[in-house]
């Protein structure tokens, strides 16, 4: 028989043991509790957010997929003055929001106020692109997003620099953790992040977006300017013939680029001749047919990202119609087929465009911009 005490002292025991066990597993959650741990974020479709008529032309690579983690990282980084050599300048210097992501410069100034030798493209819908630069060198936002850091006339920083000065900053290892499951930087991650965030900087909320989904009506000039923008011209049509912008060779009615494969998005418009420094497309390939040609850009937004073409030689969309209806354009060297045929008037020599007609095609750009984007 065991005695009154003994049980007590049993239990005594066993009460001591599990609440030492219970400390220990406390201890324990709440060490884990306190550990930094990352799951991997979970891809956000960018795409489900597009227009019917847009989604098609959107991709994004299978081993960068957008993450709300990703596009967070990205924005910083695209803001990150730190990424320059002497810390002051980022890629947000060159593309200002205000000015649908150009800078409103004939040609971008970077470190040091180093001039460059184009024009800053506006980033809006950059995501749709296949070639990016004016000359088409890259083929993905992930390639393109290192190259402004690099480049001497612009940042001027080695990717091993970046990274080392990244990792400096106390809230950088826990966003690359957050992006990509762990906190390590690299130069690869840092690309991926920035592409992400273009990839977010998406604007489809327009007039002509609203006439797309039939749900504006455009005014009397809009639509005239709708239908010359997409029409070639035919002279031998009928008594009048057909008129048009001629715009549209070039420009796809739905993204307002070029075509997205290969370099068909690449046409000389007569602004460059032989001997001038910057050739456009023949640098890439190396071909004298690809003489003065350079890429097709997106006009969406176009109101908002003066002055225009690869050099920034047109303050106004007023000159750059001006430009194509020139008769002297048709003699230029080298330029485009799609512009020799285009001519309002039988055996004409230029577009021959009126100065209502001019007017109209401003109007319908003017539709492109979207006003809901402008911080």
């Amino acid at each position: 028989m065991f005695s009154n005490s003994y049980f007590q002292s049993q239990n005594f025991g066993l009460c001591l043991t599990m609440g030492i066990l219970a400390i220990q597993i406390a201890g324990c959650s709440c060490s884990k509790e306190n550990e930094i741990t990352y799951s991997s974020p979970t891809p956000v479709s960018v795409s489900s957010k597009l227009p019917w008529y847009i989604k098609n032309y959107y991709s994004e690579p299978t081993d960068n997929p957008t993450t709300a983690e990703g596009v967070k990282l990205g924005e910083m980084l695209f803001n990150e003055k730190a990424l320059s050599a002497n810390n002051t300048i980022s890629c947000a210097v060159c593309h200002d929001p205000n000015k649908a992501f150009a800078d409103g410069l004939v040609v971008s100034k970077g470190i040091n106020g180093i001039l460059a030798p184009r024009n800053a493209p506006g980033l809006l819908n950059v995501g749709l692109q296949r070639k990016l630069f004016w000359d088409g060198r890259d083929t993905s936002l992930e390639q393109q997003s290192l190259h402004p850091i690099q480049n001497p006339d612009e940042m001027n920083l080695s990717i091993a620099e970046a990274v080392r000065k990244l990792e400096q900053i106390p809230t950088y290892p826990d966003l690359f953790g957050k992006a990509f499951g762990d906190q390590k930087i690299t130069g690869d991650r840092i690309a991926k992040a920035i592409a992400q965030f273009e990839r977010s900087l998406m604007s489809f909320k327009t007039k002509y977006d609203r006439y797309l989904l039939d749900q504006y009506t455009p005014t009397t000039e809009e639509k005239l300017g709708i239908d010359l923008f997409f029409t070639h011209p035919d002279p031998f049509v009928g008594l009048s013939g057909l008129r048009g912008g001629n715009c549209g060779d070039c420009h796809l009615p739905q993204t307002l680029t070029g075509r997205p494969n290969g370099f068909e998005s690449f046409h000389n418009t007569g602004l460059v001749s032989t001997g001038d420094a910057d050739i456009g497309l023949q640098k890439i390939t190396g071909l004298s047919t690809d003489l003065g040609k350079f890429k097709t850009p997106s006009l969406r937004n176009i109101a908002l990202t003066a002055p225009y073409m690869h050099d920034g030689r047109f303050a106004t969309m007023e000159e750059v119609l001006d430009h194509y209806n020139n008769e002297e354009l048709f003699s230029k060297p080298n330029v485009d087929i799609l512009i020799q045929k285009g001519t309002n008037q039988k055996f004409g020599q230029s577009l021959m465009l009126t100065v209502p007609e001019k007017k109209a095609i401003i109007a319908f750009l003017h539709m492109l911009t979207d006003s809901t984007y402008i911080p």
